[in-house]
């Protein structure tokens, strides 16, 4: 489970490896630049702002590390530079995207997309498919979930849950799965 895997991008080969306690200062920043804007509009002291984000960031990380013990958590670097971090948990029937991010000045540029395609067909070669959970108001991350033809599979005020299913959609006819009438 400690293995490197190297994922090719428009911007290079990335480079998922396991996280380690170094890189704890890494992961605040990049939990701290993930919140929504809002969080910095709150009118709290910058010193009681950073206090609340780092209980956050402290809540996530044991909440991950429990509910997905086998789960990979890994750094993605480019150039050997940490530019994000991604939690897949592979529990058997699918692929579990936990959590995904990547520093704001490099999104956008293809690495969400590269990360994303190596999983998908990760998931057609087991055939299985991709799950993941991303927050309502996140509009970027939408789009590329979309783009990449995940289907949103349940809606809640927070999350909304998506999932790909890749080959496994259709027949041989070519008539989508769902869509079939069984009787």
């Amino acid at each position: 489970m400690n293995r490197v895997i190297n994922i090719p991008s428009p911007l290079g080969k990335l480079r998922l490896r396991p996280e380690g306690p170094r890189d704890q200062d890494f992961r605040f920043e990049l939990f701290r630049n993930s919140r929504p804007p809002e969080w910095q509009m709150t009118g709290f002291e910058p010193s009681l702002l950073q206090q609340i984000m780092r209980q956050q960031f402290h809540a996530q990380t044991v909440s991950y590390r429990a509910q997905f013990p086998k789960a990979r958590f890994d750094i993605i670097e480019l150039d050997r530079i940490p530019i994000g971090r991604i939690v897949v948990d592979r529990p058997g029937a699918c692929i579990h995207i936990v959590d995904q991010a990547i520093v704001p000045e490099l999104r956008g540029r293809g690495i969400g997309t590269s990360i994303m395609t190596n999983l998908m067909n990760e998931a057609v070669r087991g055939e299985m498919p991709v799950r993941l959970k991303v927050s309502s108001d996140n509009d970027p991350s939408m789009r590329l979930y979309l783009r990449l033809g995940f289907e949103v599979t349940e809606t809640n005020p927070m999350y909304l849950e998506m999932e790909w299913f890749g080959d496994r959609r259709q027949d041989a006819s070519g008539i989508p799965a769902r869509s079939q009438d069984p009787g």
